[in-house]
């Protein structure tokens, strides 16, 4: 195994480690605003879901992506916030 990261590794790990840092500063505040207004807060995840729905179901969204792309990526979205509500009934 080698102890050098090629530049363009570099990039990627630098990428994923921002993705990581922002990733944990969201979750601090999401699971404040949960301990804080829990029915507020799920209400307005609730609402963010369905927006994304609509919004990644028709061409206004994305636009630099295929159809079959776009419902995947708001697919994921939508896994990805109803994956965050698991988590922060369960803390």
């Amino acid at each position: 195994m080698s102890n050098d990261v090629s530049p363009d590794r570099a990039v990627m790990i630098r990428l994923r480690a921002r993705l990581a840092v922002v990733e944990r500063a969201a979750w601090f505040g999401f699971a404040e605003a949960m301990r804080r207004q829990p029915e507020e807060t799920e209400a307005y995840i609730a609402a963010e879901r369905a927006k994304c729905a609509a919004g990644f179901a028709g061409p206004a969204w994305a636009r630099d992506l295929s159809d079959a792309e776009r419902a995947m990526l708001g697919a994921e979205v939508d896994a990805g916030l109803a994956q965050l509500m698991e988590d922060a009934k369960e803390d």
